[in-house]
């Protein structure tokens, strides 16, 4: 009876914040139409460069102590390292804001990045901020099962970004609209979700930062510091920093069709598995404290993810180029032959995004840091050899095939580190 139960609140959960990041994408999925006949490839080139900076800085900025709260027992030391996180944010943002300003006084009238107006870069301080603060909210709502408030505020942030972008975009020309509706969408979904969490629980506010309980706790957790961020930071750039990469070989025109295909494509599966995988942080840390085996949630959350997407994946293998070609015009048919490419990539990574916060639950950050170096790896390779050859097409068919096969050794690894006998934590 209590396994029953607690399979039906796992399964309550994700379904709590499953409805709201479905309900998230498919507003600006509808209305994306709109955004693909305002903005131009070259547009979506550009916002990919001054957003990657965003979210590379702004996944450091927090050391990655935002998914530190999630673990711990004791209260007080989840506040304490929910407030580090807020308080390290606040510091990036200060320091970002002077090295910009100091950049663009010395770059004197001369563009810091080909093809992209310098004043762009004044938006990154304000993005640092509001992603950062949305991510550790985010995760402290996740610690008191307050799903409904996740799902509420990945709503807001998807409706906002999208209508803010459709109505900038109709005044200012170029991807400055595109950023502006990044950040609010971001800013919004920060306020409600505070808002909300005010209402049942008392957040700490800054003021309560405590330098001395922040030093003693960040040694406990101080893996999340020294292996996770770097770790995560890897992640990003392997998603979005990817782009400056691609941009030293291919121009603008292919830069732009890579982000949109991974915006319109990858991002959407990535909000839903995210919200999957922050139950299952929450449900196998957990799980593990009370000494029981994790593996059958695992296998319970990818076999429903293979049930549910490999139809839909098949299918896109076949129609995608021209799907995008109708939905989104003539001009992003080769986004679409992009897509196809990465498709059994991404379907794999469907599988086993939600579960990749296993590493976190067991402590095993170091060994996760070394996959994530050969996925880097692989996708620089990738590039790099149909940049010299010429061919966009096989640097992403690269990518696609030798990211799949890590992809499936690192969903073995998982169930080996699952196994009851890795009891080993913090």
């Amino acid at each position: 009876m209590k396994i029953m139960k607690k399979r039906s609140s796992l399964f309550k959960n994700i379904l709590t914040l499953s409805s709201g990041t479905a309900i998230a994408q498919v507003l600006p999925i509808l209305l994306s139409p709109f955004l693909s006949r305002i903005y131009a490839p070259e547009d979506f080139a550009v916002f990919a460069l001054v957003t990657a900076v965003i979210s590379i800085v702004a996944t450091f900025s927090t050391f990655r102590l935002e998914l530190a709260t999630v673990i711990p027992e004791n209260e007080d030391e989840a506040r304490t390292l929910f407030s580090t996180a807020l308080v390290s944010n606040l510091l990036v943002v200060a320091i970002s804001l002077l090295f910009i300003g100091a950049l663009l006084i010395l770059s004197d009238g001369y563009n810091l990045i080909n093809g992209v107006n310098n004043n762009l870069f004044l938006y990154i301080p304000a993005g640092i901020w509001v992603l950062g603060w949305y991510q550790t909210s985010n995760y402290w709502s996740t610690r008191h099962k307050t799903y409904l408030n996740n799902a509420i505020s990945k709503i807001v942030q998807a409706v906002t970004t999208v209508l803010f972008s459709i109505g900038m975009g109709l005044i200012i020309p170029g991807a400055e609209g595109l950023i502006i509706g990044f950040v609010s969408g971001y800013f919004l979904g920060l306020v409600v979700l505070l808002i909300r969490q005010r209402k049942g629980i008392q957040l700490n506010e800054l003021h309560h930062y405590s330098f001395k309980a922040s030093k003693a706790i960040l040694h406990k957790f101080r893996n999340f510091i020294f292996v996770n961020t770097p770790h995560s930071l890897m992640g990003v750039f392997a998603d979005q920093g990817i782009v400056y990469v691609i941009e030293s070989f291919f121009d603008k025109m292919i830069v732009g069709s890579f982000s949109f295909a991974f915006r319109y494509t990858k991002a959407p599966l990535g909000i839903i598995t995210t919200s999957i995988s922050q139950v299952f942080f929450e449900e196998a840390s957990s799980a593990a404290n009370a000494g029981k085996d994790v593996r059958p949630i695992m296998y319970k959350i990818q076999r429903s993810l293979f049930l549910l997407g490999i139809v839909p994946f098949v299918l896109l293998m076949f129609y995608m180029p021209d799907l995008f070609a109708f939905v989104f015009s003539d001009k992003y048919y080769h986004a679409g032959e992009i897509s196809r490419i990465l498709l059994p990539w991404l379907f794999l990574n469907l599988l086993m995004s939600p579960v990749s916060t296993i590493t976190l639950v067991f402590n095993k950050q170091k060994q996760a840091l070394l996959i994530a170096i050969s996925d880097l790896i692989i996708r620089i390779s990738a590039i790099v050899v149909g940049g010299i050859l010429g061919s966009s097409n096989l640097a992403f068919m690269l990518m696609s095939i030798f990211g799949s096969l890590l992809l499936i050794f690192a969903l073995w690894w998982f169930y080996h580190i699952a196994k009851p006998s890795n009891r080993k934590r913090y």
